[in-house]
């Protein structure tokens, strides 16, 4: 980002640059930030095509009398005034039993399975008008059971909608890819302007226009609150960069919350009063309990590193408010290793807390037990008393849910306390394969682990991987910190969930609730049961890397993997 001047009264307004330039300085509270582009009208017409929209799925049964009515999508309420004699000549010779599904997607899957005969110009509307309201992975599981249809234009129709989400999700490779094959297809009107776009590079047809996001963090708060600042925010300015070559309007706005609850609630008033949609920040959770009282319902906070999220309040995400995906793979990962029993060691963090809950309650679903959960204080250095009570009950395997300062220190004492000497399994959660935590840490205290991790040791593209070298290209200097990572993905989640809201009709809220496999820096995340969770890999780490998890390999010897009991042990 260029060099930012220190205002007092006036707030200045800059371009992001097509290149960027390192900012050493604070960067000034109030500032904002444009990305350009020509104004959308695509937009506009996806609105006016999907906001109300109600439609009639039917399937051919030529033998059963006609019944009338037709679904109403979104809303399940039951058949809509329209009859299908009421539709014309065209309509009344194509339909003899009319489909009532209850969801976009039924009403999408029943348009797909009708014989192509039995297809008109109405059914492909549609069916066009029901893709739009689904997800990423709606479509994906729709292109897969279509895959029968081969040029059929219905398939075309949904190559252009999954072209359209790739290209909201920063996806620009794999939204060429199904644009093209959309035109393969054949594909008029809606579908025809989105696979054209994408391919003739005329992507700001197709972007949402006037967004607002903006942040509210503590730019001049304490010296550890400024450095993260400062390292989130290069990470957000990676993204809007991205965003504005993708054709992105938007409008980036920072407030300065000082690192109070009062400085939160004017930042927020201020940017809600401004337009903003969605808010990265505040960064604990009092502060975003704060933030969020002052806002309205319709929009959505994301915030890096808060320990938990005010209750009962939709559209509120942190990275910070644990991993319960963590737990149940780890749990899952063990129990198919044939271990029965476990104990469990974490601190008394609400993080942890539900990393180390979901691990007990899938363990015990699957048939294990813990016969011990040990729980310290977040700070504490030394684990004497809880691995001597580890000690004691001798388990088949140690479960280790801590962050990754913890894992540091834990690690070692391990093996200090001699629980190396009998033959427990050691696990743990991801922050066992975190960069920091394998550098850090003698490899004889991490291999043989098992462990699991938010990147796919098997996957050809790595995320992760291409923010980094975004990332160096951008500020042309080394990545040496984990925390832009976390800006990047929160900016491009934000970015997601109102093109997927302006697409669907359903408002960022609503898409952010309905996150579906957003890839990212730092994982791939999802709606799961109401709440936004990461996907996670079952590794073991050897030689100080994560590989993917195998049940039937023997650890090395003078590992912290070496096994004790279990029906995998006692076979060996």
């Amino acid at each position: 980002m260029s060099q930012i001047r220190r205002r007092t009264a006036i707030r200045a307004s800059k371009t992001i640059p097509e290149t960027g330039n390192t900012v050493d300085e604070a960067i000034e509270p109030g500032r904002t930030v444009i990305t350009k582009t020509a104004r959308s009208w695509m937009s506009v017409l996806a609105c006016t095509l999907i906001a109300g929209a109600s439609i009639g799925c039917f399937a051919t049964a030529r033998a059963v009398a006609p019944a009338s009515g037709a679904a109403s999508v979104p809303e399940p309420a039951g058949p809509s005034s329209e009859s299908a004699g009421a539709t014309g000549p065209e309509v009344a010779s194509e339909v003899a039993r009319p489909v009532l599904p209850g969801e976009p997607e039924d009403a999408a899957a029943a348009i797909l399975a009708l014989p192509a005969a039995a297809v008109t110009s109405r059914t492909l509307r549609s069916l066009e008008t029901a893709l739009a309201q689904l997800g990423r992975g709606e479509l994906k599981a729709l292109e897969e059971s279509a895959g029968r249809l081969g040029g059929d234009a219905r398939l075309g129709l949904v190559y252009a909608e999954l072209a359209y989400v790739h290209i909201l999700s920063g996806e620009p490779d794999e939204a060429r890819r199904y644009a093209s094959m959309a035109r393969t297809a054949g594909v008029d009107g809606r579908a025809q302007e989105v696979a054209g776009a994408i391919l003739g590079g005329r992507l700001v047809e197709l972007m949402p226009a006037d967004l607002v996001i903006g942040a509210v963090l503590p730019v001049s708060g304490s010296p550890s609150n400024r450095e993260y600042t400062r390292l989130f925010l290069e990470g957000v300015e990676v993204a809007a960069e991205l965003a504005r070559r993708g054709g992105w309007r938007i409008e980036f706005l920072i407030e300065d919350s000082r690192g109070t609850t009062s400085g939160s609630e004017r930042g927020v008033s201020s940017l809600v009063s401004r337009g903003a949609v969605a808010i990265l920040g505040p960064l604990d959770a009092v502060n975003l309990e704060s933030a969020v009282r002052a806002a309205p319902g319709s929009v959505a906070f994301l915030s890096p590193t808060a320990r938990r999220v005010p209750f009962g309040r939709r559209g509120v995400f942190s990275m910070g408010a644990g991993d319960p995906g963590a737990g149940r793979a780890l749990a899952r990962t063990v129990r198919s290793a044939g271990y029965r029993e476990a104990a469990i060691v974490h601190p008394r963090s609400p993080g942890e807390r539900l990393e180390a809950d979901a691990f007990q309650d899938a363990f015990q679903d699957a048939g294990g037990v813990v016969r011990r959960r040990m729980q310290y204080d977040p700070g504490t250095t030394t684990f004497d008393v809880e691995l001597k009570e580890v000690e004691a009950v001798v388990p088949e395997v140690l479960v280790v849910a801590a962050p990754p300062a913890d894992v540091e220190l834990l690690a070692p004492q391990i093996a200090f306390f001699g629980l190396d000497t009998l033959e427990i399994q050691v696990a743990g959660t991801a922050a066992w394969t975190t960069l920091p935590v394998l550098e850090a840490v003698a490899r004889r205290h991490t291999d043989s682990v098992i462990a699991v991790s938010a990147s796919d040791p098997l996957a050809v593209f790595d995320p992760a991987a291409a923010f980094v070298q975004a990332y160096e290209q951008h500020f042309r200097r080394t990545l040496v910190s984990p925390v832009p990572a976390a800006g990047f993905d929160l900016f491009r989640m934000a970015l997601t969930s109102y093109g997927n809201g302006v697409r669907t009709s359903r408002g960022t809220v609503a898409s952010l609730e309905r996150l579906d496999e957003f890839r990212g820096a730092t994982g791939t995340y999802s709606d799961v049961n109401g709440r936004i969770e990461r996907e996670f890999y079952p590794v073991r780490i050897l030689e100080g890397r994560p590989h993917p998890f195998d049940a039937a390999l023997i650890p090395p010897a003078d590992t912290a993997g070496i096994h004790h009991g279990g029906e995998r042990a006692r076979s060996r």
